[in-house]
C-alpha cells in the first residue's frame, strides 16, 4: 500500500520544498512524471532509464498540448458568448481539459508500462478527478464554483496529487486488491 501513495506523496513533498508557486508550475510535468515513473520502474517495458525519459517528456508534451488546447477552446468560447463566458464554463472547461489530459496520459501510459487494467484504470481516473474537482470547490473560498486564475495553480497541484495516486493505483492493481481483501 507504501507503494500506492508513495507517488501522491512524493507530488506533495516537492510542492512543498520549492519556494514559489510560478516555479512549481513549470516543474509540475517533470514532478508528476517522476512521482509515476520513479515508484513504479519494475513496471516498464523498457529500459528504465528510457522509461523515465520517455514518461517525462510524455508529461511535457500532454500539459503543453493541453495548455494550447484550452487556450483556443477558451478564445472559442469568449467568440461564441460574446465575451461574457460564465464561471460555470471555466469550471467545465478546466475540468474536461484535466480529464482528457488524464485519460491521454493512461493511453501513453498503456505503451510505457505493463500490465494495466484498462477497465479498472478508467474508474480510478475518473474517481480522482471527481475528488480533484471536490476540493477545488471544499476549499474554495470566495463563491461557489470559482476556480478563476488566482486558484489554476491549487488546481493543477491537486490534480497532479490525484492523478498519480490514480496510476499508482492502476499500476499496481494487484496489490491494491490484496489490501483490500485483507481487511
Amino acid at each position: 500500500m507504501i507503494r500506492v501513495l508513495a507517488g501522491s506523496v512524493l507530488v506533495i513533498v516537492t510542492i512543498l520544498l520549492v519556494p514559489s508557486v510560478e516555479k512549481a508550475l513549470f516543474f509540475l510535468p517533470l514532478i508528476f512524471a517522476l512521482s509515476v515513473s520513479l515508484v513504479n520502474t519494475d513496471k516498464f517495458k523498457l529500459n528504465k532509464v528510457l522509461g523515465i525519459i520517455i514518461s517525462v517528456v510524455q508529461s511535457y508534451l500532454v500539459f503543453l498540448g493541453l495548455g494550447i488546447v484550452l487556450y483556443f477552446f477558451d478564445e472559442w468560447i469568449q467568440n461564441i458568448t460574446n465575451g461574457g463566458s460564465s464561471e460555470v464554463e471555466g469550471v467545465a472547461l478546466i475540468t474536461l481539459g484535466g480529464y482528457l489530459a488524464a485519460l491521454l496520459l493512461f493511453y501513453f501510459y498503456s505503451y510505457l508500462f505493463k500490465e494495466i487494467n484498462s477497465k479498472f484504470s478508467f474508474r480510478v481516473i475518473s474517481v480522482c478527478n471527481i475528488a480533484v474537482i471536490i476540493v477545488m470547490l471544499v476549499f474554495s473560498k470566495n463563491e461557489y464554483l470559482q476556480f478563476g486564475v488566482e486558484k489554476f495553480p491549487a488546481y493543477l497541484i491537486s490534480w497532479c496529487i490525484f492523478m498519480s495516486l490514480a496510476y499508482s493505483l492502476s499500476l499496481n492493481k494487484e496489490l491494491f486488491n490484496k489490501k483490500i481483501k485483507s481487511k
